[in-house]
């Protein structure tokens, strides 16, 4: 199942540079502006090796992948980073507010092999996207690297991993502190065998779920077939770096909105629409985002509601009727907890069947802040956003335990892990 193993990290040399300065978000959460703000930063912010800036100049042969790899390598020779002397594993933690409460988030990064999905034992819960992957590969492929880990959670009903954890972390000050966007992220770096061994044997036996990384997990495995069918296979291309988190202190787990904006709808008319939507849903109009929002929290957890905004300051609130069984709603031999999912209900019956939408990569744009997503409306990229609950924790772990995917960016778990902490380098 769970085959992790330590390694000697690649580490940003703290006596050159400004840890805070030069890590970054995810990739994929990363805008235009976000980019550029990070370029401007420092001269060696990661974001020049895990989201480079395009050129109009660039070739095959030249471009922001091959920029990449190259500056990668330099950085290593001129000791902007520095490789641990002792195979480790990196202990992590996450201090953030969710609705006024603290909340501390314990994992550990370390290695783990690419198996087969039976033998592995990683469950996946979410579709992926072609065009993401393809970036992600041709990434991997010219640095050679893992930029940062793969989150991922396993059940440990009686923490016993965090119990070793957070004893290493009483006898050890962290190697570095540093706050970003209201959260404050902690690094230890545990090197000492017998807990290392400790911590492998429990994870032995541990189904690992993905909670964020779908699309560089699958290019992983990808990458190590490719390589293998061209004969040019290194034994550390069967590893992976990932961060490993316990669903055992799942109050310490948060799961955040992702909203949908809509485009190409032909012919829209809201009017029409809201007809449809009739058939299906109680429609009430409220006077803001903000009430929106606040009645979704309020909604009770066995009912279906959305907010929905298509302009004008016009908002609503869709209520799925109670006579409808989401059974017999979503047409498709998806399971009863795919099935009653609002992320699986919203694609199903209001993209797909009332909106008519079939292709999602250039029609459906996922954002985080409903503020964000009534602007992009209002200025006419955009002709109607959806506003969601967040997905809870439980029914995500109960469809990866089924072999089911969700709709795409179903879960965004808060706070991001940090790109730049540790690099695996192959």
């Amino acid at each position: 199942m769970g085959k992790i193993k330590p390694f000697r990290g690649i580490l940003y040399n703290r006596k050159k540079v400004n840890i805070a300065k030069v890590v970054t978000p995810p990739y994929d959460v990363i805008s235009a502006t976000m980019q550029d703000s990070f370029y401007r930063r420092d001269q060696f912010n990661i974001i020049r090796l895990a989201l480079g800036k395009e050129d109009k100049k660039d070739t095959p042969k030249s471009n922001r992948y091959t920029r990449a790899g190259k500056t990668l390598d330099n950085w290593m020779r001129n000791n902007i980073f520095v490789k641990d002397e002792n195979p480790s594993i990196y202990i992590y933690t996450q201090e953030y507010l969710h609705k006024g409460k603290k909340r501390t988030r314990i994992g550990f990064i370390a290695l783990m092999k690419i198996e087969g999905p039976k033998k592995s034992g990683v469950l996946p819960h979410e579709y992926t996207l072609a065009k993401p992957k393809e970036d992600r590969l041709n990434l991997i492929s010219k640095t050679e690297a893992n930029l940062s880990p793969i989150f991922t959670l396993f059940k440990d009903r009686q923490n016993k991993v965090n119990k070793i954890l957070k004893h290493f972390m009483k006898s050890r000050d962290p190697l570095f502190t540093l706050e970003a966007e209201g959260v404050i992220h902690k690094l230890w770096q545990m090197d000492e065998k017998n807990a290392i061994k400790k911590i492998q044997s429990h994870m032995r036996d541990k189904k690992i779920f993905i909670a964020d990384g779908h699309h560089r997990y699958e290019v992983a495995v990808a990458y190590k077939k490719m390589m293998l069918n061209r004969k040019q296979f290194k034994k550390s291309y069967g590893d992976i770096m990932m961060y490993f988190s316990s669903l055992g202190e799942s109050e310490n787990l948060t799961i955040l909105s992702t909203h949908r904006a809509i485009n190409n709808i032909e012919q829209f008319d809201e009017t029409k629409i809201l007809n449809k939507l009739k058939k299906y849903f109680y429609i009430t109009s409220v006077k803001s985002v903000e009430r929106c929002i606040e009645y979704l929290e309020k909604t009770p957890k066995n009912k279906h509601a959305f907010g929905m905004y298509a302009g004008k300051n016009k908002f609503r609130i869709l209520t799925l009727k109670g006579m409808y069984s989401v059974r017999k709603l979503v047409d498709s031999p998806k399971t009863y907890s795919l099935k009653k999912l609002d992320v699986t209900i919203l694609h199903d019956l209001i993209v797909d069947k009332v909106l008519g939408i079939k292709k999602y990569e250039n029609s459906v744009k996922y954002i985080m802040n409903e503020k964000d997503a009534v602007s992009i409306v209002e200025k006419g990229d955009y002709q109607v956003a959806f506003f969601l609950r967040p997905t809870r924790v439980a029914d995500m772990r109960a469809i990866a335990e089924k072999g089911e995917m969700m709709p795409q960016k179903s879960t965004y778990f808060y706070p991001k892990l940090l790109t730049g902490l540790v690099i695996n380098k192959f």
